[in-house]
């Protein structure tokens, strides 16, 4: 007679009445991986996930508020004052105020945001004790009572804090600096740190409105992120829609040099115009040694002039340039570069320019006029009559005006372009691609720190 059907809820109590029985019916093999889960299955509770995480987050929150009421009460206990719930128009005491990761955070649109807005001003004294080598008035390597583990740097000493700044050369330091002051003037309110996310995907649209390069873009946001990665902080600037939106920005805006090279004929027409464009007479034979000087050395146009008076010491300097030969006619031109773009360990880098007395274009000749008519004893090399430094911002307003003057298009020529067009004169004249990246220290190496190039045929 053949077994009765078993139902699905006695399936389990008839195998094992199945195991247990002597009768000559056929058992059926259960399997010990079947075993196991069957087991598993049976002590294993039903859970729901929803409410458990419902009561995750409501611990959370509990243990959240009971932190930041202990530490208001405990600061407000210090003073014999009731804890305020809200505190305004209260700048921070020291940097390590300004990013606390003991206080209260909140989470906005999946952004992290300190609890008390910061002062800019506050801000920019942190980024100055970030950028800058020196540590006088600096309060971020003061130690007090509320640092926190979580933000390294206040636990710096002087000299780790100088390894630190060095790790980033001058030009990136200050160009890291312009990046922040264009974003807190373009934000205008307080800020705090970490920076909400939206903001940073906002500044991006102001700058793509202002028709920046998407390097010059990219860059910016860089230096937004390099300070929260120094302070240990959630760095905004990685997240997948600022990604996104630089990468919008690369398609839109692709990059391109659109500066064009001043060779050999075109600085004939600005030098000649220079007679038209510039009253001065003095300012004319300023303005065509430096020219020269710039073409002819292959100098960018910031290792010359300054851009700001703050800068004044990291240009090229009166001690800096030194004459070889008769007193009236010197043979050669030798200039010590201390700052510069490729500089590493500190070192200087020395070009000697070698006169050429048949050319009215010769560099050395109209430098040492220059130094004649000009006879200051320190400062930067480029002065003006009183005295005052030849700022970045002069030059390049009166270039443009013999550019003009010239028939060409000023937007296409910058500073910049003497460098440009002494590489491209260097390859007309035959020139080796590797000579060239070696005159114009594009690939730097300490063992070429002293370069002797031949006045061009100009």
């Amino acid at each position: 007679m053949p077994p009765k059907k078993r139902s699905k809820k006695g399936e389990l109590a008839a195998d094992e009445q199945s195991s247990s029985s002597s009768t000559g019916r056929k058992r059926k093999r259960v399997t010990p991986t079947q075993q196991t889960e069957t087991v598993m299955q049976s002590a294993l509770p039903t859970i729901d996930y929803t409410l458990l995480a419902k009561h995750i987050l409501t611990e959370q929150q509990k243990l959240t508020s009971s932190e930041g009421n202990g530490l208001a009460e405990a600061t407000a206990s210090q003073h014999g004052e009731a804890s305020p719930s809200v505190i305004q128009n209260k700048e921070p005491q020291s940097s390590s105020e300004l990013v606390n990761p003991a206080a209260t955070t909140s989470v906005t649109d999946g952004t992290p945001q300190a609890s008390a807005m910061v002062p800019a001003s506050a801000l920019g004294a942190l980024l100055d004790n970030v950028f800058t080598e020196s540590t006088a008035g600096s309060t971020i390597l003061r130690t007090t009572g509320n640092c926190h583990s979580g933000t390294p740097i206040t636990d710096l000493t002087s000299s780790t804090r100088s390894v630190l700044v060095a790790a980033l050369s001058p030009p990136a330091r200050y160009a890291y600096r312009h990046s922040w002051q264009l974003f807190l003037n373009y934000r205008k309110d307080p800020v705090s740190l970490p920076l909400p996310i939206t903001d940073i995907c906002n500044f991006i649209g102001f700058l793509f409105e202002k028709q920046y390069s998407s390097s010059s873009i990219a860059s910016h946001i860089s230096a937004l992120g390099y300070v929260h990665k120094i302070l240990n902080l959630p760095d905004p600037t990685q997240t997948f829609i600022v990604r996104k939106l630089l990468k919008g920005c690369h398609k839109l805006l692709p990059t391109r040099d659109a500066r064009l090279p001043i060779t050999k004929n075109i600085m004939h027409k600005i030098l000649a115009a220079l007679v038209f464009t510039v009253p001065q007479a003095l300012n004319q034979v300023l303005l065509q040694a430096l020219f020269l000087l710039c073409f002819n050395a292959f100098l960018r146009l910031g290792e010359v002039i300054s851009k700001t008076l703050a800068d004044k010491d990291k240009v090229l300097q009166i001690q800096d340039i030194i004459f070889s030969g008769e007193k009236c006619s010197p043979s050669a031109v030798q200039i010590v570069l201390r700052h510069h773009k490729s500089q590493q360990k500190n070192e200087p880098i020395i070009i000697s320019i070698q006169a050429n007395p048949s050319s009215q274009f010769c560099p050395v000749h109209n430098l040492y006029k220059y130094k004649s008519l000009f006879p200051h004893v320190s400062g930067p090399f480029f002065q003006f009559v009183n005295g005052t430094p030849v700022t970045y911002s002069y030059v390049s307003s009166e270039l443009s005006k013999t550019i003009a003057f010239a028939g060409l298009d000023p937007k296409r020529y910058k500073g910049h372009s003497f460098r440009i067009g002494a590489a491209t004169h260097a390859a007309q004249l035959g020139y080796s691609e590797t000579f060239i990246q070696h005159l114009g220290r594009w690939n730097s190496n300490v063992l070429h720190r002293y370069i002797r190039i031949k006045s061009f045929q100009l």
